[in-house]
């Protein structure tokens, strides 16, 4: 059977390069996916990308959502689908959908892919993790073309952040196999890498919207590696009031009152990377 070509739209194509002959060991389609991947410089790009590629195997919707905590307890989700927006805003109506919904407490303790939609109800049922709540769910979702679908569990580098993607679309439980048969590999390494890719550039546009300046940047590497204010001022030339000064926008910029929370939040967006820290000068213990 010919492999399937992915063709993304001429809006966000990219410079394309060949393929070399040890590349063509895994399905073209998945390598063109992956290299059009490495080159996007947006989540925009990327969420192009896997709708295309949903377009391109022959489903109907995507579901890309990702959770975490931060240090401060605060919860932060994170969503994205092209699932009509009516059936959305019901789903996000129902009480305690966590509970409702098995694909969530599935993700949250498990890495095994599974089978999702109403084709697969007999077999939730027979395993018990068919509520009438979530039959009904699954109904609905059959009516907007939602009948089969793979939702695979997600993960990052980051503690205590969970997600899940899901391709999904209105094909039978024995047509559903052979999709998987012939697409299986492609959609489950794409979605790892796009989820990794997109949670960087969200990352790299969220710390580019608090714009700071290089010398705010270069207070927040100097900082993290346990300079305090008079090393800094000596370093730069300045006076100590012009470095607390500095100091005071960095807070001000992020939203946070103490070196701890600064330099939390500058990690968490990869303002500071490994790369920022020097080995061998000591780390101070105040911030004066």
């Amino acid at each position: 059977m010919p492999q399937a070509a992915f063709h993304p739209p001429k809006s966000i194509q990219v410079p394309l390069r060949n393929l070399s002959p040890i590349e063509d060991y895994v399905p073209r389609l998945l390598q063109e996916f992956l290299r059009d991947l490495n080159l996007a410089q947006d989540v925009q790009t990327v969420w192009t990308l896997l709708e295309t590629l949903c377009e391109t195997v022959g489903q109907r919707y995507i579901i890309y959502r990702f959770g975490s905590r931060l240090p401060s307890g605060e919860a932060r989700h994170h969503r994205r689908s092209n699932l009509p927006s009516d059936w959305v805003a019901w789903v996000d109506s129902l009480p305690d959908g966590s509970a409702l919904d098995y694909g969530l407490n599935h993700t949250s303790r498990k890495l095994t892919p599974f089978a999702v939609g109403i084709e697969f109800a007999e077999q939730y049922r027979q395993a018990g993790f068919l509520s009438p709540q979530y039959e009904a769910q699954m109904k609905e979702a059959a009516e907007i073309g939602w009948r089969s679908g793979l939702l695979i569990p997600l993960r990052s580098t980051r503690r205590e952040e969970r997600g899940s993607f899901i391709i999904c679309g209105g094909l039978s439980e024995p047509r559903f196999r052979a999709f998987m048969a012939e697409h299986g590999w492609t959609i489950e390494v794409a979605a790892i890498q796009a989820h990794m890719k997109y949670i960087s550039l969200l990352l790299r546009e969220e710390a580019e919207s608090y714009d700071l300046t290089k010398r705010q940047l270069e207070f927040l590497r100097l900082s993290a590696n346990g300079y305090e204010i008079k090393e800094i001022a000596f370093d730069w030339d300045v006076s100590v009031q012009y470095v607390t000064r500095v100091r005071r926008q960095v807070c001000d910029r992020l939203g946070v009152k103490s070196k701890m929370a600064v330099m939390v939040k500058a990690v968490r967006l990869d303002l500071l990377t490994e790369d920022d820290f020097e080995i061998g000068h000591a780390m101070s213990s105040s911030w004066i």
